[in-house]
């Protein structure tokens, strides 16, 4: 047992390994972030644990939008509708846990608008507003 507890050079090695096969190629140090903390609008959406965050990246890294609703009551394939500031940011269908996201990084060929603080965010449900928040 006391050989695992010394120091050796493989240990190095195995540090190097593993940050590059399970390390991420993007992000690095966050220069800016917003997050939205959402207002549920709809009580069929209480349960939900919704998520909206936005990063700026130091060294010319591509931004990061992550928008995550969890534990929703919607079956799989029905669709939500997120907005940003009025403009349709995405359709995005349930997934089979119960979860709608919308993950993307700003090379990734997806478009969406950069944050600046103020932006209101909008989720809808065949029609109606049922989330509701501002980055911050």
């Amino acid at each position: 047992m006391d050989y695992f507890l010394e120091f050796h050079w493989w240990y190095l090695l195995v540090a190097f390994l593993l940050v590059l096969v399970f390390g991420k190629g993007k992000g690095g140090v966050v220069a800016k972030s917003f997050t939205a903390n959402l207002e549920i609008l709809d009580e069929r959406f209480k349960h939900c644990r919704p998520e909206a965050r936005y990063a700026i990246f130091k060294n010319g890294s591509p931004d990061h939008i992550e928008i995550e609703l969890d534990d929703l009551f919607l079956e799989a394939g029905e669709l939500l509708d997120f907005y940003i500031d009025g403009n349709r940011l995405a359709q995005v269908a349930v997934k089979r846990n119960k979860e709608a996201e919308f993950d993307h990084w700003g090379d990734e060929g997806v478009e969406f608008p950069k944050i600046a603080g103020g932006e209101e965010l909008v989720i809808r449900y065949k029609g109606a507003a049922v989330l509701k928040g501002t980055f911050q």
